[in-house]
């Protein structure tokens, strides 16, 4: 059983938790299996397409979600995933808009630069379902324990990064992961010859912004991180193939701004 005051502890002072063997089941197993299923087929059938994706050099895009990530959803709320909600930010599901996405990571692609997801305000949890057991070779996430407490500019974080503890989110079939989005985090490199895949729910605190979302008969791929323009697809080469020089820029343009 959750001992789920511990885990609040831990979240509060970390940015995220890891909670063991919650979706080992039956049906989370079928349905996980459904996802591998739609997310090769999309890939096979309209990888011409996916060439052109902002994200693809990188190796790291974003999932559009089908009717198998309701199911995944489902299964999180019949194994008390409200309850662990609730503890973890003393507010109910009803309190945060849901949206249902993904993250794959190509083979032997996938290494990022140490980001964000967004602002410190509005809130947002991100639960993350891994669909297969995530080794250190399939590119985990690689985050920063206790970065999400105070708001810091890039060039800052850098300074200090390197004295700071890294953790890999080395994750089993049935094991989930929550975290703050504003906690440092980046996608490592995927080393093995499979697409990396895990199911996002994204819970944001609601400010009256939310749209409807779109929920399609199969899993497609979509856009991620760089803009979509010709200008992103520049930047997202930059920082593949001249990495150093795309991080004095944005080094350089966070002390700029600051």
């Amino acid at each position: 059983m959750l001992n789920l005051d511990e885990k609040k502890l831990l979240f509060e002072k970390k940015g995220f938790i890891i909670l063991e063997n919650l979706l080992n089941t039956k049906t989370a197993n079928t349905n996980f299996d459904q996802v591998k299923k739609e997310v090769y087929h999309s890939y096979a059938s309209n990888y011409d397409k996916i060439k052109l994706l902002s994200g693809f050099i990188t190796g790291n895009l974003d999932l559009k979600p089908s009717k198998v990530i309701l199911r995944v959803w489902e299964d999180l709320k019949e194994q008390g995933i409200s309850e662990v909600i609730k503890k973890l930010t003393n507010k109910s599901l009803n309190d945060f808009d849901l949206k249902y996405a993904g993250n794959i990571s190509l083979p032997k692609k996938g290494d990022q630069f140490y980001h964000t997801d967004g602002t410190k305000r509005p809130r947002k949890i991100l639960i993350g379902v891994p669909i297969e057991d995530l080794n250190e070779i399939d590119g985990p996430t690689e985050l920063i324990p206790g970065s999400h407490i105070q708001k810091i500019s890039y060039w800052k974080f850098h300074l200090k990064k390197f004295f700071k503890k890294k953790i890999k989110l080395v994750l089993k079939k049935g094991d989930i992961f929550i975290r703050e989005s504003y906690i440092w985090h980046k996608g490592t490199k995927n080393n093995s010859t499979k697409l990396r895949i895990i199911v996002l729910f994204i819970l944001s605190e609601k400010n009256g912004n939310f749209s409807q979302q779109e929920i399609l008969n199969n899993v497609e791929f979509g856009d991620n991180m760089f803009e979509v323009s010709l200008y992103g697809k520049i930047k997202e080469m930059i920082s593949v193939y001249l990495p150093f020089f795309y991080f004095v820029y944005k080094f350089l343009i966070s002390i700029i701004r600051k």
